[in-house]
């Protein structure tokens, strides 16, 4: 979907940038590399950077690598929030589809730029600093940006719960394994006992008169 108001010259413009910097950030050095939070693949790059947005706790960016994301072919709308009334079209890691944010097809004017661009949801990944500090296209992100690049205190206390949750439920599982083998152990020596004691001795042989 085309920018509102834009000509063919910018449309054309806005296009020729965006090849440019998809070249870019195959030869140059990125300042950040972001991976699926689910599969540790590595989904895109900074090299594009537009903007982050704190309210959604979101990053975007100007493009993305097409094998590294699967763009779904439905669209939905945004009941509540910063971006209410906003459509668009979610996005997912190629290898585990799992949810990483959403292009906005239409938008309040007050996030027009985040339009047709790949918008992630921080929660969903993980990133590292790497190379150069400069983004082949654009400003890199402020310093003010990582604060969403971090999971909330919150969303951590909330895994570090499910976490527990899941390592607890293993250690039931692995003690009434560990009971069910000694039963077993038990029943099986028992029964051994049992035959050993019914199973007549050797039996000797008459001498003859």
């Amino acid at each position: 979907m085309s920018r509102a108001g834009e000509s063919d010259s910018e449309r054309n413009k806005y296009n020729g940038n965006k090849e440019v910097s998809e070249g870019a950030a195959a030869v140059n050095p990125t300042a950040i590399v972001f991976q699926c939070f689910s599969c540790l693949q590595i989904v895109a790059d900074s090299t594009t950077w537009v903007r982050a947005t704190p309210e959604l706790r979101t990053f975007t960016l100007q493009s993305a690598p097409a094998d590294t994301i699967t763009i779904s072919d439905q669209l939905s709308t945004s009941h509540e929030g910063h971006d209410l009334g906003s459509t668009y079209a979610s996005f997912s890691c190629s290898n585990c589809t799992h949810i990483l944010g959403k292009i906005y097809r239409t938008t309040p004017r007050y996030l027009d730029d985040l339009r047709d661009c790949f918008t992630f949801d921080a929660s969903a990944l993980k990133n590292y600093q790497i190379g150069s500090d400069e983004a082949a296209n654009g400003p890199p992100p402020a310093d003010t940006d990582f604060a969403i690049l971090k999971p909330e205190p919150d969303a951590v206390a909330q895994r570090l719960a499910i976490m527990e949750t899941v390592i607890m439920a293993m250690h039931d599982e692995v003690e009434q394994l560990k009971s069910e083998v000694a039963a077993l152990r038990q029943d099986a020596a028992v029964n051994y006992d049992s035959d050993s004691r019914r199973r007549p001795g050797p039996t000797r042989g008459r001498k003859k008169a």
